[in-house]
């Protein structure tokens, strides 16, 4: 059985809430939502909805000061958890790059910061698409190219909160509906800043998981009712369908990447790992110092035996004639007698 952990106290109220305050927001959206206004005639539901909002994002924020102890983890995208949902938010992001072209080019902003910001929105959009696409296809955890391609993701969603901002063709500026979206967008690129510290080595844990938890909230807050009203009836309650796709595409792989750091491993090794390695160090010293030993106890018998061949190589036996030691009274020998 897993064992509890501190994130998991803020998970599953996650859960809690995302449910409560999606339900209590798709009731007034079905029934006090003014469509002429843009405002809702009955507050009762969607201001509760709103408190408890405030409420969890103060809750969750306390991860910051409450969480996990910050370590170097090793950060993994090899596995479905992680295919599935970069999948999702890249080809969202392609979308959204499209139709950020589309209103610049058809004459939707005529005039003003609009028509610049939607092609900077458009071409960081696409980057971001490569972003989500190299987030799994580079299996390194520290990579130049990541960290450098998930900045355009963050530009990407603060320059859409922006342009949300200033548009006030669909939306006035007060509108609730439009601020929800804007605030599910900004908290979505803070998360992303933090999202692009881990390829550079500068993960900050807490951060990331307190940023998630929250953006996770508000995407899901913002897009799952406005889905559910343009299923119900084909009335688009934000900027565009694509745009609430879009943002519960983000909520989906922002719960994915904060659910996933429950399991993630230390990057550097346990005090068993370190002890084991350790001894294993000495070992092949000491195995090592006896190679030398034996092969110098070798080389010291080689040379001896070199050196006694070789006196046996240079040496030969000189043969000694027989000598006569029998000598006569006057001197000679017995063969001079004979």
């Amino acid at each position: 059985m897993n064992k509890l952990k501190r994130i998991d106290l803020y998970t599953i109220p996650l859960f809690i809430v995302a449910a409560a305050v999606v339900t209590l927001r798709t009731v007034a959206l079905f029934t006090s939502f003014n469509s002429l206004t843009m405002h809702f005639d009955n507050k009762v539901a969607i201001t509760i909805s709103g408190i408890l909002v405030a409420i969890a994002v103060i809750g969750f924020g306390s991860y910051l000061f409450l969480g996990e102890k910050e370590r170097k983890l090793l950060a993994k995208s090899d596995n479905a958890r992680s295919y599935i949902p970069a999948g999702l938010v890249s080809i969202a992001m392609v979308f959204l790059g499209a139709e950020c072209l589309s209103l610049s080019l058809g004459g939707r902003y005529p005039v003003g910061p609009l028509p610049a910001l939607s092609i900077a929105c458009a071409l960081l959009a696409f980057l971001s698409a490569v972003s989500f696409f190299l987030s799994v296809f580079i299996e390194r955890s520290q990579h130049l190219y990541k960290a450098a391609f998930s900045l355009s993701v963050v530009f990407c969603l603060a320059i859409w909160a922006i342009i949300l901002f200033f548009d006030k063709q669909t939306h006035p500026t007060n509108s609730p509906n439009k601020l929800v979206d804007q605030f599910a967008y900004i908290s979505a690129a803070l998360f992303f800043l933090f999202e692009s510290r881990i390829p550079l080595g500068r993960a900050k844990w807490r951060g990331y998981v307190a940023t998630g938890l929250v953006a996770t909230l508000l995407c899901t807050y913002s897009s799952v009712p406005s889905l559910i009203l343009y299923a119900a009836n084909g009335y688009v309650v934000s900027h565009s369908i694509i745009e609430s796709v879009l943002t519960l595409a983000m909520a989906i792989f922002i719960c994915s990447k904060v659910l996933q750091t429950r399991s993630l491993t230390p990057a550097c090794e346990c005090d068993a790992a370190k002890s084991i390695s350790a001894l294993a160090a000495l070992r092949r010293e000491e195995m090592e110092e006896n190679r030398k030993s034996s092969r110098a106890h070798a080389s010291n018998n080689n040379v001896g035996n070199d050196d006694a061949e070789d006196t046996d190589n240079y040496t030969f036996d000189i043969p000694e004639a027989e000598i006569s030691t029998d000598f006569a009274p006057d001197g000679s020998t017995a063969d001079d007698q004979q």
